[in-house]
């Protein structure tokens, strides 16, 4: 076994039974959740049900919207503290490094675990659709879904909000590891994220701030997809090189 599957395998019987396992499954939930609890005391009166395919589409964007916007920026800022912070306690990096395995593992094994995590989130999030529009149809029928979900779509616009994301998950796995503070990284995170919200809105801007990225694949006009798409992949691993070797340099006292 190469040093890198030993690191990750490590890693997955750390994160055993830890919060940070569960909230590959908690985060996306929630979004569900909330988005299924406002449909249902929302006031439809007698209308006529839209089109199937028009409601479960409008379903699935403000689901990949909530998701994308608020949700996913707020997930990888704790999961990459919780991550970072495995080894901050106690100072763990000390025993890691005195490990006869190359020092970039660790850092490796790490970010890969933490994109790992969003993938899991992300093909959580496209499973719980279904079962949110399943229980729309009952408790909110005038909202017009029925039938099958758009699984096309779904797959298609999750994997774009991932890739759109990969520089978010780089700039966080740098900024954990770098400081041993869990506010530090929490607090970083947050900020970032409510900046997001004036910036992401901006026609100008909002397509070049890493943490409004992955909701501009959901913009009506889709004017930018490409690009956040390519700028997630080529700065998630630019940045993730930057950051590797920021920790190849570094002495963790």
């Amino acid at each position: 076994m190469s040093p890198l599957l030993r690191a990750l395998s490590a890693e997955s019987i750390k994160l055993r039974g830890t919060l940070a396992l569960w909230m590959c499954l908690i985060a996306p939930g929630v979004v569900v959740a909330l988005y299924v609890l406002q449909i249902t005391f929302s006031t439809f009166g007698a209308r006529t049900p839209s089109d199937p395919l028009v409601a479960w589409l409008g379903f699935s964007q403000a689901v990949l919207a909530l998701w994308a916007f608020l949700m996913l920026p707020l997930f990888i800022t704790l999961q990459s503290a919780l991550l970072a912070g495995l080894e901050h306690t106690d100072n763990q990096w000390k025993h890691l490094l005195a490990l006869p395995v190359p020092r970039r593992v660790h850092y490796l094994a790490k970010w890969l675990v933490l994109v790992g995590m969003v993938a899991a989130a992300g093909v959580i999030l496209v499973l719980l659709v279904p079962l949110g529009g399943g229980i729309v149809m009952y408790t909110q029928p005038a909202f017009g879904l029925t039938g099958a979900p758009p699984w096309a779509f779904l797959a298609r616009t999750s994997a774009a909000i991932f890739a759109a994301s990969l520089l978010m998950v780089a700039l966080h796995t740098w900024l954990a590891i770098r400081w041993r503070s869990f506010t530090v990284a929490v607090a970083t995170g947050m900020t970032a994220t409510v900046m997001g919200f004036l910036i992401g809105q901006s026609a100008r801007f909002g397509h070049w701030y890493p943490w409004s990225m992955p909701v501009q694949v959901m913009a009506s006009k889709q004017l930018h997809v490409d690009f956040v798409i390519q700028a997630g992949l080529i700065g998630g691993v630019v940045v993730t090189a930057l950051g590797l070797l920021d920790y190849l340099r570094r002495e963790f006292a």
